[in-house]
């Protein structure tokens, strides 16, 4: 029974209630094995509606097809960087794929996921990220609980940017995850449910649950202390799962440097500080991401932008030069092509 009002000492009470969602994937599993039972239990529901609620079974889904969440379609036009759910005890076993980043937290007992054939069990206090576009297939049992919490890919490249700094996990897995094509791991910490950890998760919970006003700044600030926690766990709590066996840590060393220096660099310099000849570093830079060095520059320069100015009171002009623009009218129309916002209106919505 859904309440008017969530308090962060009733989460954990709430997420062991059976839901909507799990109530239909109970009743689902046991019709599913008569043929003629499951079709009159389907027959009373709309394929859109469920989908809609984001109820997936494979009788609903095309042949060979996986569940797919798109960033434009997860928040349905809302202007929200993070959504919290419960998962779905009973849910099928189906392969899932979006264009988002995904957080497991796992609460009570255990879960597994299952990526390129490889079966990761997630215990008690584990949280696993999983980045977009990477095919994946969670396995929750009957007395799982966990939370699951999705954060659109474009808010670690604008509101998240400070943590994609730093030689650490998990600016190189984000780094991984945001530019690199052919690199898709999984990053999972053994947080043995830290109570600084946990506490950070409920009141997420609870904002997202409540919506009260200004709940996605909130929300925002939150995810960020989460990510600052998880940076203080020693390396012997945390472990990359290569999903597949590549590793190039010269691609992640050129990022860092990009990012460092944005406001300044060009080309020609970072050939010499790679001892590299300029046509075979475009060359490699644009095989590995997809993108020009140019391109790449101008994502990392507008991303510290946005850290900028939402981080500071510094003019728009002065922001401009500051990340290599001279020519404010110029930064301007970059920046609104990208983010459909003046840089204006960008700082006004995200304070």
């Amino acid at each position: 029974m859904e309440k008017d009002k969530l308090e962060k000492h009733e989460v954990m009470q709430y997420l062991r209630e059976y839901n909507e969602q799990e109530i239909f994937y109970q009743q689902y599993q046991q019709k599913k094995h008569d043929n003629q039972s499951l079709q009159l239990f389907l027959k009373d529901y709309d394929k859109h509606n469920l989908m809609h609620k984001q109820i997936y079974i494979e009788e609903f889904l095309q042949k060979g097809q996986n569940e797919f969440e798109k960033e434009d379609t997860m928040w349905l036009g809302q202007e929200k960087d993070i959504e919290v759910r419960k998962y779905s005890r009973f849910m099928p076993q189906l392969s899932a794929i979006h264009d988002f980043f995904e957080m497991i937290y796992v609460l009570e007992n255990e879960m597994y996921v299952e990526v390129e054939d490889k079966k990761m069990t997630l215990k008690s206090g584990d949280i696993a990220f999983i980045p977009p576009d990477t095919i994946h297939k969670p396995i929750v049992m009957e007395n799982t609980i966990a939370m699951q919490i999705m954060i659109r890919k474009s808010t670690f490249q604008k509101v998240f940017f400070k943590m994609l700094k730093g030689n650490n996990v998990i600016s190189e897995f984000f780094l991984n995850a945001l530019y690199i094509k052919e690199n898709k791991n999984i990053l999972i910490f053994h947080s043995h449910l830290d109570k600084n950890l946990l506490d950070c998760s409920l009141q997420l919970f609870t904002e997202n649950y409540n919506r009260f006003p200004s709940y996605q700044l909130i929300m925002n600030n939150l995810f960020e202390i989460l990510l600052c926690l998880l940076l203080r766990f020693k390396p012997s709590h945390m472990n990359v799962n290569q999903v597949k066996q590549y590793r190039d840590i010269r691609i992640i060393e050129m990022l860092q440097y990009i990012q460092q220096c944005c406001e300044h660099i060009t080309i020609q310099e970072m050939a010499e500080e790679f001892n590299l000849s300029q046509s075979y570093l475009s060359k490699y830079i644009a095989r590995k991401l997809g993108k020009s060095f140019r391109e790449i520059r101008q994502e990392i320069r507008l991303e510290k932008a946005c850290e900028m100015l939402t981080g500071s009171n510094s003019q728009v002009d002065h922001i401009a030069a500051a990340v290599g623009y001279q020519n404010v009218e110029h930064f301007i129309r970059l920046f609104k092509r990208k983010y459909h916002l003046t840089p204006h209106q960008y700082r006004l919505n995200n304070r």
